[in-house]
């Protein structure tokens, strides 16, 4: 098996030429938790505005005998949304938080305004933030609402 950073893999070559099941783990060394499958389901959306999340790059496990070590970058902008917090196999999402609740809705590709209320973390070692967590604009601020958005730089694929 091979992790690797998302800069450092060809997510169709090898989930659709090969037909290998990739996964999506924890970055942080020592921990390396699963956190979701990758599959068709992750939507791919870029957001101008989101609040930053650690990113890992240039790190493969076939060249790189040292664990890469995770940075929180100057902002984010690749996500997967996934609609249920069920999909992923391990996360931790905070409580709402007010510092959060005070900032501009983000505005996804599709023009879509999401208020931002909680932020996503490696529910095993505790370590992030991975990704956020927000309601639709206008919709009922209700945790059955939330939609969920992983970043893409934020953790390790391992095939």
């Amino acid at each position: 098996m091979t992790i690797a950073s998302i800069d450092n893999i060809d997510l169709s070559s090898q989930f659709i030429d090969n037909h290998k099941s990739i996964v999506l783990r924890c970055p942080f060394q020592n921990c390396r938790t699963r956190i979701i499958p990758y599959s068709n389901k992750l939507q791919f959306v870029e957001i101008k505005n989101a609040p930053n999340c650690v990113e890992i790059s240039r790190y493969s496990s076939e060249s790189d005998s040292t664990p890469a070590t995770p940075q929180l970058p100057a902002n984010s902008k690749e996500f997967y949304q996934v609609n249920d917090v069920w999909d992923f196999d391990n996360i931790g999402v905070s409580r709402p938080s007010k510092e959060l609740l005070q900032r501009e809705p983000i505005v996804a590709a599709n023009d879509e305004h999401i208020e931002i209320e909680r932020l996503l973390i490696c529910s095993e070692c505790e370590k992030g933030p991975l990704g956020f967590a927000g309601i639709l604009k206008g919709a009922e601020k209700e945790h059955t609402n939330l939609q969920y958005f992983l970043g893409r730089d934020s953790v390790l694929y391992d095939y």
